[in-house]
């Protein structure tokens, strides 16, 4: 929850993601990570690989999510171009 929150005040950032199944704790209830950043427009994309280098400036990620009637998630398909040098 510190974290989101952080994240949101101090950085200027349009998605994220992470390399574990939730961006909340396995148990939670509220869910209130999401909250934070979904709240503030800010998607998450949950259970990607991570393993490679990627830079932290001039990163352009699509990511496209399969259409699932009545859905509030999808399996995606995350493309990664990397822009400069």
């Amino acid at each position: 929850m510190e974290l989101a929150q952080w994240i949101v005040k101090e950085r200027s950032i349009k998605s994220f993601g992470i390399d574990t199944p939730s961006m909340d704790y396995g148990q939670s209830k509220d869910f209130i990570v999401h909250q934070i950043l979904l709240g503030q427009n800010i998607p998450g994309f949950e259970n990607v690989n991570l393993s490679m280098d990627l830079p932290s400036k001039g990163l352009y990620v699509v990511a496209m999510p399969m259409k699932i009637s009545q859905g509030s998630g999808a399996p995606l398909r995350i493309m990664v171009s990397f822009q400069g040098k």
